[in-house]
């Protein structure tokens, strides 16, 4: 038979408040008032998930309750190892997360007026208090208006702006901040300790960083490092947290930064071969980007020009069901926007400088007739025209850089009530993207433009291969820059030969 070993963060949960990690600022003014015997009627702890909201809320209802008349909570009387075993009668805990209607907080109401059994006081600790209904908060506010004296709520929210201001006005509201990497590794070297496992520090901080200030993140995390090997060490720790080896994330901010657009797919490749997930590649790069500005390796403009994009980027593949193509589609458009100067919303203007300079590298390398490239924009009317620059400009601004790419790749037809985007056949990869994200395309058309949109299947728009008039090698260069706004068509490319001697 198989028994199943008590997790780690149950285990070395906090018992009194000296063994808290952190949040002085809580627990000098809980003690306080427990020694004063000052104890208000209802407190509400708020802060990020892992900060301890819980496990102080505990020992302060042990505190309450203990029959010590010394130290509280001593730990040792039969109040205190009641809180601990969760079997005491006078502590309720309710999560109101799945508890959040009004017959609930009913129950509560009328069970109030019923005085406590084992201990001094009856106490509720409601968790994710935020969750209960309006209904709820109602029937709430009346116990916390006339509150019997033997009562005590303790509610513990990570979101405390959907809290009523009627019932923030009648707690006292104790805030829980993120802990520190270095407090997270104490705790976790004291936990390795007990433990006896060996470990280095410095996986310690891989795990501490990946947590974000919560500690029972941190301690579960541990504990799968822990289940991988005997021995906390940092690539065993890096696996786990599916943290990518520092070459590939400098490869991909180099492949950025050069604007090879070619070593960008191969890396969206290569992750997804090896199986670690793209929108990690994203944050991890977002890290290393910070850490290259502090080093003075990248120079600081630029780099902060680069976390800006990526960001963008980071929010947009949040919502995307196709990782691996998002990535690959807002990759190349950073690419392009931080290597063509004063990238704007029209796609057309980019192309055409980006474009002439490198045919004219092509030329002085090649030594062949210079070749100049221009962008018909008449040709475009129909996907641009002034009707659409204003509204997508706003999107832009806003910060729907996805929708912008797409907006910008389709053909916009005005019909009775409603927008047919169509999309050329090698841009079919933008169609199927777009059909992801219909919903919030038609919302925005609706709110800025008057009308929803839809995507027109059945009308396709053909291309043309206008680049037949380059030689084999003019045509590799000028269909390596057009990857970088992948989808505009080489239809909307207009080419002049320049005849010999005029310049």
């Amino acid at each position: 038979m198989i028994f199943m070993a008590e997790v780690l963060y149950r285990k070395y949960r906090p018992k009194k408040f000296e063994e808290i990690v952190g949040q002085d600022q809580v627990k000098i003014v809980l003690k306080k008032a427990i020694e004063n015997q000052s104890i208000a009627h209802a407190y509400i702890f708020f802060g990020p998930r892992g900060t301890g909201k819980t496990t102080t809320a505990r020992i302060l209802a042990k505190a309450l309750n203990c029959l010590s008349h010394d130290d509280k909570p001593c730990g040792k009387c039969e109040s205190c190892i009641a809180v601990d075993n969760n079997s005491h009668m006078d502590v309720i805990e309710i999560d109101a997360a799945s508890y959040r209607g009004i017959d609930e907080i009913r129950k509560i109401r009328d069970a109030a007026s019923y005085r406590p059994t084992m201990g001094h006081y009856k106490v509720y600790i409601v968790d994710e208090f935020h969750m209960l209904t309006r209904e709820a908060f109602n029937a709430l506010l009346k116990t916390l208006e006339e509150p019997p004296e033997h009562i005590v709520f303790i509610l513990a929210t990570t979101n405390l702006e959907k809290v009523p201001e009627t019932i923030l006005s009648r707690c006292q509201v104790f805030t829980f901040k993120p802990l520190s990497e270095g407090q997270i590794v104490e705790y976790l070297q004291r936990i390795l300790k007990e433990e006896k496992k060996t470990y280095t520090v410095e996986a310690l901080k891989i795990i501490a960083k990946a947590a974000k200030g919560g500690m029972r993140d941190a301690v579960n995390l541990l504990e799968r490092a822990l289940v991988f090997g005997e021995k906390i060490e940092e690539d065993n720790v890096k696996n786990i947290l599916g943290i990518l080896p520092e070459e590939y994330l400098k490869s991909y901010l180099v492949a950025i930064l050069n604007g090879d657009s070619d070593e960008i797919i191969a890396l969206s490749e290569n992750i997804e071969r090896l199986g670690y997930s793209h929108d990690s590649v994203i944050r991890q790069s977002i890290e290393l980007t910070k850490d290259m500005i502090s080093r003075r390796e990248l120079e600081f403009e630029r780099g902060v020009k680069l976390i800006e994009k990526l960001w963008e980027v980071n929010r947009e593949m949040r919502y995307s069901e196709n990782k691996k193509l998002t990535f690959e589609v807002l990759s190349l458009t950073t690419l392009a926007a931080m290597n063509v100067p004063s990238v704007s919303v029209e796609p057309a203007k980019a192309v055409n400088a980006v474009v002439k300079e490198e045919v004219k590298k092509s030329n002085e390398e090649k030594e062949v007739e210079p070749i100049t490239t221009d962008i018909d924009v008449s040709k475009k009317s129909e996907k641009v025209d002034s009707k659409f620059k204003e509204f997508f400009e706003t999107i832009y601004e806003e910060g729907h850089v996805l929708i912008w790419v797409l907006l910008n790749l389709a053909t916009i037809k005005e019909e009775d009530d409603v927008f047919a985007l169509s999309f050329a056949l090698n841009d079919l990869f933008a169609r199927e993207l777009a059909k992801e994200h219909i919903e919030t395309i038609s919302e925005l058309m609706k709110m800025r433009l008057g009308k929803p949109a839809k995507i027109n299947d059945n009308d396709i728009v053909e291309s043309s291969d206008i680049l037949k008039k380059l030689n084999p090698d003019e045509k590799a260069y000028v269909k390596r820059i057009l990857t970088l706004f992948e989808g505009l068509d080489a239809k909307d490319v207009k080419i002049e030969i320049e005849e010999e001697g005029n310049g």
